[in-house]
């Protein structure tokens, strides 16, 4: 009989807090002892006369939403399948399995079992209430923060029941026991909540939600449901002992109908070089990832965009040059609808790099054209690169041109942000680009079709965004005499 439990967690969030799933077996009805490849159970002998310990060899197999515990000896067998679904509103945790031979009627209790230790895991993992009024006015910020304090982790969900203890418990589960300032905010901008999380215990907290202000518990009460669909988390560690976790998205256009987000990239380059970004938009509940980048922070870095990762209709992949084969079998993994578009030059690598991804290639047509992303429409500009053909993106809506391999900046050592600071360095980077990276006949060919554009924003495949009307027409005047 399966069973289920729901927990306002991420299925990343919910695996860390899990922890070695054998140990999920232990305390269960007729299982003596647990090992690192066995178990020891107890049957009834023949006939009804007495027990016997039987030893069975114990196999874990792992993917990314199903865990599958196998107990096995000839043909003595239990098989347990623990579900998790990621729902966009938190998991839904799905514990399954029957058996065979002599322990087939251990099965139930086995899986009974496995349900209530998930479920007192996540119990005792939430964080308690024990308010300290210092920590209230660090909350506040009425005190400052620690010198060691450092940006450890940024998220986006969706609000299930009770906000502040779910961030907690989130914050707990992917980085562990320490100390952390959370601040929790919506992107209205009318919504912000501050807790000291310290150990397993909230200790102090702040909120405002337009003009009512709360500390301590009633901050807590009055931040329990914000007012907005999607919800920011940021923590510092206040021991600055914490890993950083970088990949912070960024929302470069838009709101809540209509976004453009930024994710992934590098936050430094200690050398200087070309520094790949991927993008995300999104429209009426439906996204695009665009050149993903990485593996695993890659994931991260999709998922605190798009909670619910089932809404992910295109990946469109301008090139695979920078890391981008890893990324786009890494997405192709986890997103089993999503259609991979690109030109056919690239499309042909990436069914060779990829064989989840290889069946749902959409080639793009060697000419101009539209892709339909929820209400909104994308204007696909092809060109050539490198001798291979490619693309950029034109999101009318934001007037974001995202050039692809087109347009990079070089970036100079330890100079790195994600939007331009200096609009003369920026073009300096722009020019040793196109000098060293593209066929001059090729780029101009592109430059005089996007020059014709309504462009207030130039998103390029390396290096900052440019954004500015008067200062794209500048870099694109300037990018015209090279």
């Amino acid at each position: 009989m399966p069973e289920k439990v729901i927990v306002p967690l991420d299925p990343e969030s919910v695996r860390r807090l899990l922890g070695n799933p054998t140990s999920l077996l232990k305390g269960a009805p007729g299982i003596e002892e647990v090992g690192d490849d066995y178990v020891v159970v107890t049957v009834p002998r023949l006939f009804g006369l007495g027990h016997r310990r039987l030893k069975l060899n114990m196999s874990v197999h792992e993917t990314e939403e199903v865990i599958v515990i196998i107990l096995r000896s000839g043909m003595d067998s239990i098989v347990v399948t623990i579900h998790i679904i990621d729902t966009g509103e938190g998991a839904h945790i799905v514990v399954s399995g029957g058996g065979s031979g002599r322990v087939a009627k251990m099965a139930d209790a086995v899986v009974a079992t496995i349900n209530r230790n998930i479920a007192q895991k996540i119990e005792s993992s939430t964080p308690t209430i024990s308010i300290v009024e210092q920590d209230n006015r660090l909350a506040a910020l009425q005190e400052p923060l620690p010198p060691k304090a450092t940006v450890v982790y940024y998220d986006s969900f969706t609000p299930v029941r009770d906000v502040p203890r779910e961030a907690a418990l989130r914050i707990l589960a992917l980085l562990g026991i320490d100390d952390y300032l959370v601040e929790l905010t919506d992107y209205r901008g009318v919504y912000l909540v501050r807790m000291v999380l310290r150990g397993n215990r909230i200790t102090g907290a702040y909120a405002k939600w337009g003009e009512q202000e709360a500390v301590g518990e009633q901050a807590l009460t009055l931040g329990r449901r914000p007012p907005g669909h999607r919800v920011g988390i940021r923590a510092w560690s206040l021991t600055g002992s914490s890993e950083a976790l970088l990949y912070e998205p960024d929302l470069i256009a838009g709101g809540e109908g209509h976004a453009l987000y930024w994710f992934g990239g590098q936050t430094r380059l200690d050398y200087g070089g070309l520094a790949p970004n991927s993008y995300i938009i999104m429209d009426d509940y439906e996204a695009a990832v665009i050149d993903p980048v990485g593996d695993d922070k890659l994931l991260r870095g999709v998922r605190l965009v798009v909670s619910d990762t089932s809404q992910i209709r295109y990946v469109l992949v301008t090139s695979l040059e920078a890391g981008a084969e890893t990324g786009v079998e890494r997405l192709a993994s986890v997103l089993p609808n999503a259609s991979f578009v690109s030109t056919s030059y690239w499309a042909s690598q990436i069914g060779l790099s990829s064989r989840a991804a290889a069946p749902r290639i959409d080639m793009l047509p060697a000419r101009e054209t539209t892709i339909r992303l929820g209400k909104a429409e994308l204007l696909v500009i092809p060109s050539t690169v490198r001798g291979a053909s490619t693309f950029s993106i034109y999101d009318k809506l934001t007037k974001t041109l995202i050039t692809g391999p087109s347009l990079g900046v070089v970036t100079p050592p330890g100079l790195w942000s994600i939007r331009s600071r200096d609009l003369e360095e920026y073009i300096t980077g722009a020019k040793g680009y196109v000098k060293y990276s593209v066929c001059p006949a090729e780029f101009r060919s592109w430059l005089d079709r996007v020059s014709k554009l309504d462009i207030e924003r130039i998103a390029p495949r390396y290096g900052p965004i440019l954004e500015g009307r008067r200062e794209v027409r500048k870099l694109l005047e300037s990018l015209q005499k090279i």
